[in-house]
């Protein structure tokens, strides 16, 4: 593309001379217009398109330093080489501070002038490559610049201030929307389970991950009225505010748990959140994001979809355990063994739980001293599998699978889960004739038996079956995928159901036939696992249209 050259000059002889003595289009060049005066020349040059200038600096109406002065004054960028005499030096010398890129004296062969206009040429093209260059980057920052905050508050989320590091320009700068003062870190971790059951591949958990975001932020915003960054963090999604608790704490409450609804309405997911107290500033960013995980690990003792503050855990997950349950929870994991290796099968589940307790009591261990004592007594169960010649079997390849699994498992529920299994095994192996998955089949016939019964309870037939009631439970989760109490309930919702439908009894009395002895209690049951009263459902029973 030829760059456009105005050639301003008063002698008619000397433009045409510079008009067809020198081959412009050589050097890139095409001439685009021609005036006797600065005045004509300017018109032409507001009108645009005018990319470089040739001028006499003497001339009628406007010379050529005025030319100069009111492109100036129009901040035109314009290179311009001035033509003069020997005579007008000075004129040349004040062309130059005008911003002229060169001048030419009077008389000039057309090669010399054709020599300097290949080295403007030159400039500016430079000059255009790097003004492009530059709009480029220019608009590659303003993309990214979503990036850049991101990665920078990330930084400042695992990072201590750095000397002589200047946070408070660098949020000017990139524009982040929080203030500097008074810092609060949420971080918001998802249920894994919910997600592991939705069965999502990368792809949709990058989406899922991406609407969460917006989400959070939409949410919060509207909730606690103030800008909020929110940015993804590993597996987690980590928000920002501003503010102090004791103000902010209402709102905050009620935006995390209108974020919970929305998470599980539009995106069937469910969270867990930890909440740092308000540091001074956004220098102890890091400190309150170590906060909000510390407090994030209540999930793990106090099971999923929590709302914790970091003031909750301070004293739970930082204080060594008491002296004297050491010795004795560290005496319970060979007595397990030795149990199991006697068959004393109901005796070791109930020492199973002295031992978990001990951990769950008041939170009183880390989460990385539970998995190693969990991993530990696994393997003695390992062990104790080679000695009794149960390795062929492929059990051991079970329970490596298992204490890989420890790490992984998100609450203390799920932990003590994995620690009955790994036993349920053994016994299944050892005996199969006292299979815990026969110690269900017995509980669901206690309750064929005894389910019109006040007393019937989970304690009870654990009693009965010398198992203990959190092992039963456990059992019953993962046999029948129900707990005990709903279990129950739906029995005797199915038998109230039958005897509805036959129209013969009061509801009353079908209420105590089946175990509830307040209709109330029984009317609200009956509702919740059918969707109608008792009532309805023996109205459309016996008149159904």
């Amino acid at each position: 593309m030829l760059l456009n050259l105005l050639i301003v000059e008063d002698e008619l002889t000397t433009r045409e001379g510079l008009y067809t003595m020198i081959d412009w289009r050589s050097l890139g060049i095409q001439v685009c217009g021609q005036a006797s005066n600065g005045l004509d020349a300017l018109d032409i040059i507001n009108s645009g398109g005018v990319d470089l200038l040739l001028s006499d600096i003497r001339m009628p109406i406007m010379d050529g330093l005025q030319l100069l002065t009111e492109i100036n004054l129009k901040q035109i960028d314009i290179p311009s080489v001035l033509l003069t005499g020997y005579s007008d030096f000075e004129y040349a010398q004040r062309a130059l501070r005008l911003g002229a890129l060169d001048y030419i004296i009077k008389p000039c062969p057309p090669r010399e002038i054709a020599s300097i206009f290949e080295q403007v040429v030159i400039k500016l093209l430079d000059k255009r490559k790097q003004q492009h260059d530059w709009n480029g980057l220019q608009y590659q920052l303003k993309e990214n610049i979503p990036i850049v905050k991101s990665q920078t508050l990330l930084e400042w989320l695992h990072h201590p201030k750095r000397k002589n590091e200047n946070r408070i320009e660098q949020v000017r700068k990139l524009g982040m929307s929080i203030s500097v003062e008074h810092t609060i870190v949420i971080a918001i971790q998802p249920d894994g389970k919910p997600l592991n059951e939705l069965n999502y591949n990368r792809t949709d958990l990058q989406l899922i991950q991406f609407a969460t975001t917006n989400i959070v932020q939409e949410t919060l915003e509207q909730s606690i009225r103030q800008p909020v960054e929110v940015i993804k963090d590993q597996d987690g999604i980590v928000a920002i505010c501003s503010g102090t608790l004791d103000l902010l704490l209402d709102k905050i409450m009620n935006g995390l748990s209108q974020l919970q609804r929305n998470l599980e309405k539009y995106l069937k997911i469910t969270v867990s959140i930890g909440i740092s107290s308000s540091k001074a500033n956004i220098d102890s960013l890091a400190d309150a994001y170590m906060e909000a995980n510390s407090a994030l690990q209540l999930r793990f003792y106090r099971g999923l979809g929590g709302i914790y503050f970091y003031t909750e855990t301070e004293a739970v997950l930082l204080d060594p355990p008491p002296a004297q349950i050491e010795p004795e929870r560290i005496r319970l994991e060979p007595m397990i063994i030795d149990h199991l290796r006697s068959g004393l099968y109901a005796e070791a589940l109930n020492l199973t739980e002295q031992w978990l307790d001990y951990f769950h009591a008041e939170h009183a261990h880390s989460r990385m001293e539970i998995n190693l004592q969990t991993i530990s007594l696994i393997a003695r169960l390992m062990q104790l599998g080679k000695e009794q010649e149960l390795a062929a079997s492929g059990w051991s390849d079970s329970l490596v699978a298992m204490a890989d699994q420890v790490h992984r498992v998100e609450t203390f529920e799920e932990l003590s889960a994995l620690v009955y299994k790994s036993i349920q095994q053994l016994v299944e192996l050892r005996n199969p004739h006292k299979t815990p998955r026969r110690k269900v089949q017995q509980a669901v016939e206690m309750i064929a038996q005894d389910y019109n019964s006040a007393a019937l309870s989970l304690a009870g037939v654990a009693k009965e079956l010398f198992v203990s009631s959190t092992y039963l439970s456990t059992l019953f989760k993962q046999e029948l995928g129900i707990n005990f109490l709903d279990y129950v309930h739906q029995y005797r919702i199915e038998r109230a159901k039958a005897l509805l439908q036959s129209g013969a009894h009061k509801i009353q009395t079908i209420a105590r036939e089946v175990g509830y002895f307040d209709e109330a209690h029984f009317t609200r049951t009956f509702k919740k696992w059918t969707g109608l009263s008792p009532s309805q459902y023996k109205k459309e029973a016996l008149d159904p249209k």
